[in-house]
C-alpha cells in the first residue's frame, strides 16, 4: 500500500503508492539543489521534452495522516501525507515492512501557462495477491504537475505496508506527458538475510533518527539543518530541537 550525501531529508508526500490523482496538485521545492541550478529561458522552450531522476532509493516512514481507500492505486489504498526521510540512495530495495521505495523527477521545458499539468502516473510490479483474492500488478492514473521556472520537480514512490506487498522482482515507475515516457526509473525489490534485516528493522521503525545524518563538531545535531523538501500539503511546522519526535 497504502542517504549521495549522508543528510536527511523530509518529504511531505501526497500518498503512500502515492495518494490519489491530485497527489501533486500543489508542489513546493524548499533548498533543493536540482531547483537552485536549472534554470529556464525562453529559447529553451523550443527544445525537446527532458526527465531527469534523481534521489531514488529508500525511504523511511516517520508519520501519516493515516491510510485511505482509494480506487485509483493497485491495492485500493493509499497513505495521506506521508512524511518520510531517506534512509541510502540504491535501486536495490530490502523487502522490509515500513519500507519506502521513493524517488525525485524533474521535467522540462514546459509552458509557463497553465500552470499545472496532466500528468500519467503508471507503476508495474511483481504480482501480489491482494486480501480480497485478486491479483494487482500496478497502476495507472493521472496526477497534476505544478509548473515553476518552466518545470514541474517532484516525488512519486510506494510504501511496503502489508506483508502482502512483500513480492520480489522489478518495480517500473513511469511518468509521461502527453503520448511520450518522461520519466522511468526501476527498483528490484529482494529479501534481506538476518543480519540485515536487524539493522534495518530499528532504522525503518517510526521516530528514529536517518542513518548517515552526522553529529556537527562545532554543535549538537539539530534537525532545523536539514535540507527540507514538501511536496503536496503544508510545509510541516519547523522542528524545535533534537528530540527523535517526528
Amino acid at each position: 500500500m497504502k542517504y549521495l550525501i549522508p543528510i536527511a531529508l523530509l518529504l511531505v508526500l501526497g500518498g503512500c503508492e502515492t495518494n490519489a490523482p491530485e497527489s501533486q496538485d500543489s508542489t513546493e521545492v524548499v533548498a533543493s539543489p536540482e531547483r537552485a541550478s536549472s534554470g529556464t529561458t525562453p529559447g529553451d522552450l523550443d527544445k525537446p521534452l527532458k526527465g531527469h531522476v534523481s534521489r531514488p532509493g529508500l525511504y523511511r516512514l516517520v508519520r501519516s495522516s493515516g491510510v485511505i481507500d482509494d480506487p485509483s492505486t493497485g491495492t485500493g489504498k493509499s497513505t495521506v501525507k506521508p512524511v518520510v526521510e531517506l534512509v541510502r540512495t540504491t535501486e536495490r530495495i530490502p523487502l522490509v515492512k515500513g519500507g519506502q521505495m521513493y524517488l525525485q523527477y524533474r521535467i522540462w521545458p514546459l509552458p509557463s501557462l497553465p500552470a499545472h499539468v496532466e500528468l500519467r502516473r503508471v507503476v508495474k510490479h511483481p504480482e501480489m495477491t491482494l486480501p480480497d483474492g485478486s491479483i494487482s500488478t500496478g497502476s495507472d492514473y493521472m496526477i497534476k504537475g505544478k509548473i515553476s521556472s518552466n518545470q514541474v520537480i517532484a516525488y512519486t514512490g510506494y510504501g511496503l505496508d502489508e506483508e502482502y506487498e512483500l513480492v520480489e522482482g522489478d518495480w517500473v515507475f513511469e511518468i509521461w506527458y502527453q503520448d511520450k515516457k518522461v520519466i522511468e526509473q526501476k527498483f528490484t525489490t529482494y529479501r534481506p538475510d538476518e543480519e540485515e534485516l536487524a539493522k534495518l528493522k530499528p532504522i525503518l521503525a517510526l521516530g528514529n533518527k536517518a542513518v548517515g545524518q552526522r553529529e556537527s563538531p562545532e554543535k549538537p545535531f539539530s534537525r532545523r539543518d536539514w535540507p527540507r523538501i514538501t511536496v503536496g500539503g503544508t510545509k510541516p511546522p519547523e522542528p524545535t530541537g533534537a528530540s527523535n519526535e517526528p
